[in-house]
């Protein structure tokens, strides 16, 4: 009969073990600096009013991904969860809105202070999956990055 308290045991105390000979590892080492960044994203010249930007880096460690949300075309990621130092790939993608916020669309929709509906907005693959956006993020530097995409 197998003892399954034992075999449990003996894969949780080997786990680790066995990552750490793997080399396992997260692509968002400590061992990576990482930056705050922030800026703004026009779309066809206006405040883009919701999206994602993602912010990919490649590293020694690895890839590291960075995210944060564009609202009336403002972003901020903070550094704990920011690009690494050096170049980065920038995509920028429709998101679906919380539901807070697609009530809060819909009243500025009707009072005129949005002239687009973010929830029909569809952001070309040029600035996302095929995307050539850049950004240099350094030490020194204000890490302030402005991005201008078009509809076509």
């Amino acid at each position: 009969m197998i003892d399954y308290q034992r075999s449990i045991k003996s894969v949780l105390l080997l786990a680790p073990l066995v990552c750490m000979s793997f080399s396992c590892s997260d692509s968002s080492s400590s061992s990576v600096e990482r930056l705050k960044v922030s800026g703004t994203v026009l779309y066809n010249g206006d405040p883009l009013s919701s999206a994602k930007i993602l912010f990919i880096s490649e590293t020694p460690e690895g890839t590291i991904k960075s995210s944060g949300i564009v609202r009336q075309g403002i972003y901020q990621i903070p550094a704990a969860g920011g690009p690494a130092v050096g170049k980065a790939r920038v995509e920028i993608v429709s998101r679906t809105p919380e539901l807070e916020e697609i009530t809060q669309i819909k009243a500025e929709i009707k009072s005129g202070k949005m002239l687009s509906n973010p929830l029909d907005l569809e952001i070309p693959d040029i600035y996302n999956k095929k995307s050539q956006l850049t950004a240099l993020i350094t030490k020194d530097g204000q890490n302030s990055f402005d991005f201008k995409i078009e509809s076509k």
